[in-house]
């Protein structure tokens, strides 16, 4: 969560993290606001550093075998700038049929997206062209988790939004294996109609009503 211009972003953590605890929401929201939460904010431990960096180690080893492969990637973070700046080069990859895009950062409003590798697929007409993306992650894990499908259909969401069409599938790309998961990669509302059913409304959910509107869309699902 970060706000920008005097906005809030929120990306699929965010979005994870209220599905799995309302009031860490609240809390991140405060940590937003007030620096002095953010400063007492727990430190990474070494398991959740060493889990980071194999993490990357992943995700490096992919790009290089589909460079090796030939493949024209172009990379989204590699001249930095703002989010917006992210933004309108991915989109300008995508226009261009890019193979592939890495690091891509996709945007609607108040939500934010920033998956691994967009992949092209041929023949799928979007409004780019006789070709559209598909959303592709690095895991660790050796099963994909419910997190992990609820963050690819958020992002498959936002790239529907970018290019006109839905995904037919989504991937995680494990270690060994790249997983295909086929009709999930539907808007996000849909995927969130089999979560977890919403408490009654409490002091603090009527907080967060109060808070922002991303929040209100949440508790009403």
């Amino acid at each position: 969560m970060q706000q920008l211009n005097g906005q809030y972003l929120f990306s699929a953590t965010d979005l994870v993290a209220f599905l799995e605890c309302e009031h860490l929401t609240e809390l991140d929201l405060q940590a937003v606001q007030q620096p002095q939460w953010r400063a007492q904010r727990s430190k990474t431990d070494e398991s959740a550093e060493l889990i980071a960096r194999k993490g990357n180690e992943h995700e490096l080893a992919h790009l290089a075998r589909l460079r090796a492969q030939g493949l024209r990637v172009v990379d989204v973070a590699e001249d930095g700038g703002e989010i917006g700046d992210r933004v309108a080069r991915t989109r300008a990859a995508m226009e261009s049929g890019a193979d592939v895009v890495f690091q891509a950062t996709l945007r609607d409003g108040t939500w934010i997206g920033h998956a691994d590798f967009l992949m092209k697929v041929a023949g799928m007409p979007s409004t780019f062209g006789d070709w559209s993306y598909e959303v592709a992650d690095t895991k660790l894990a050796r099963s994909p988790k419910a997190k992990f499908l609820v963050q690819l259909a958020f992002y498959s969401h936002l790239l529907a939004l970018a290019q006109g069409v839905a995904p037919r599938q989504m991937l995680t790309l494990e270690p060994s294996s790249a997983k295909r998961h086929r009709g999930l990669a539907s808007p996000i509302h849909r995927i969130l109609e089999h979560g977890a059913r919403r408490r009654p409304a409490h002091a603090d959910q009527q907080r967060l009503r109060a808070a922002h509107p991303y929040v209100q869309q949440l508790l009403s699902l």
